[in-house]
């Protein structure tokens, strides 16, 4: 694994079927479900997982996920105040604080000097993670509801900032 320089090829498709499979079952049960895609890129999902999941379900979906290269270590920061601000119905609380700790360490991230092909792809070009200290890490995350997701044209989508 130390040898590996590229990351596997990821199906979003059927990532999305899977994870409708589990909407499904969640909303059947009367709840509703919180679909934190961490990774890099992930909002590539969301237009397979809206196709996926039965319309009359997007309602009780909720979905977190980047448009950006997002290196690994940088992940908990998207789920590290889930647990205590989290409420079904409302995903307010999660986000503001969510985006203070992205905002808080982007100039920590920015002045990193570690030797990372994934954090020096991250900082490449005009990318919301690289445009520097005054744009937060924030602006490369999404948290929408599925139902107020827009499909766009070309296979993208449109949804909420963090």
């Amino acid at each position: 694994m130390a040898a590996r320089t590229s990351k596997d090829a990821f199906a979003h498709g059927a990532a999305a079927k899977v994870i409708a499979n589990l909407i499904a079952r969640v909303v059947t049960a009367g709840k509703e479900i919180h679909i934190l895609l961490l990774g890099c890129n992930t909002i590539e999902v969301v237009p397979h997982l809206i196709e996926a999941a039965q319309s009359s379900a997007l309602q009780h979906v909720w979905v977190l996920c980047t448009d950006e290269v997002w290196p690994s270590d940088l992940a908990p920061f998207l789920w590290h105040h889930y647990g205590g601000l989290v409420e079904r119905g409302d995903m307010q609380q999660f986000r503001s604080a969510t985006r203070t700790i992205l905002g808080e360490y982007t100039a920590h991230y920015n002045r990193q000097k570690i030797d990372d092909e994934s954090l020096r792809e991250a900082r490449s070009g005009a990318s919301a993670i690289s445009a520097g200290a005054q744009e937060s890490l924030a602006n490369a995350v999404y948290l929408d509801r599925l139902d107020r997701v827009k499909l766009v044209p070309g296979g993208t989508v449109k949804m909420a900032k963090l």
